[in-house]
């Protein structure tokens, strides 16, 4: 019978090139396995910015990163706490939709007053209310509005976490006033308008209340703020609140332009 001949040259077949090849092969991978991973920055962080007078964090939540960023804030109102349950609602559509609000950063603060939220009481836990306590050139010097601006630790947390990253619009949201309220340049009038829109709410100039942040951000640092005033009522149904209220929140995030 005929001699079969590998198709492989003779130095292939050597019994050392088999050996330096597997050496090579093996060493390949090594080097795969350990070269390092790229890192990748998370969707979302969480900050502890302080804390409240008995002590519970207060927590923000930082989405993404961009030139324009926007604060959503709720419960500075401990007895207001139907916005809780739209700003964690408005966490979970961030990380479910991250393109719409890419190269924008979101910050969002579900509770601003955990201890009146945990008391079920507009007050903070030393009877102060948050929501008066700013340095705003309307001050007003009540018991109730504290001995002197920022004298709150979690209104201190508040000031010096806005004035760290300057947002370029502040969502707060209130109730029960059932209408959307604005503060500051334009284009705060025309986002009014819109989030009014999309809410099924009536724009309504309250006017800046003394010591108010709507005052300090609006008026005394002249930044845009939404106001969210929704309907009375106990956050019963997260999902309800959402669908009424989250499309006007997301339409100010995605959406910079100050017209529809």
């Amino acid at each position: 019978m005929p001699t079969r001949t590998s198709p492989l040259p003779r130095w292939l077949r050597h019994p050392l090139t088999g050996a330096l090849l597997l050496l090579v092969l093996t060493a390949g991978a090594l080097l795969v396995i350990l070269r390092p991973l790229p890192s990748v920055k998370p969707l979302m962080t969480i900050e502890t910015i302080g804390a409240s007078v008995e002590g519970r964090p207060l927590l923000c939540h930082f989405f993404g990163e961009g030139t324009r960023t926007v604060f959503v804030m709720a419960s500075i109102h401990g007895s207001e706490g139907a916005g809780t349950p739209i700003a964690e609602r408005l966490m979970r559509w961030l990380t479910e939709h991250p393109q719409p609000w890419a190269g924008c950063r979101v910050m969002v603060m579900p509770v601003a007053n955990p201890d009146g939220l945990a008391m079920e009481q507009r007050f903070n836990a030393r009877g102060v209310d948050l929501n008066r306590n700013f340095p705003a050139d309307n001050r007003q010097e009540k018991e109730r509005y504290g001995p002197a601006p920022l004298s709150e630790p979690e209104s201190q947390a508040l000031a010096a976490l806005i004035q760290r990253t300057m947002p370029d619009l502040i969502i707060a949201i209130h109730q029960p006033l059932a209408c959307v309220d604005y503060d500051g340049p334009p284009p705060a009038e025309a986002w009014a308008n819109r989030m009014a829109k999309a809410c099924g709410l009536k724009v309504e100039k309250l006017g800046a209340r003394p010591g108010s942040l709507g005052a300090w951000f609006g008026e005394t640092l002249h930044r845009p703020i939404i106001t969210l005033e929704l309907l009375p009522g106990p956050a019963v149904d997260p999902a309800a609140l959402w669908n009424r209220y989250g499309p006007g929140v997301v339409d100010l995030i995605v959406n910079p332009s100050p017209v529809d």
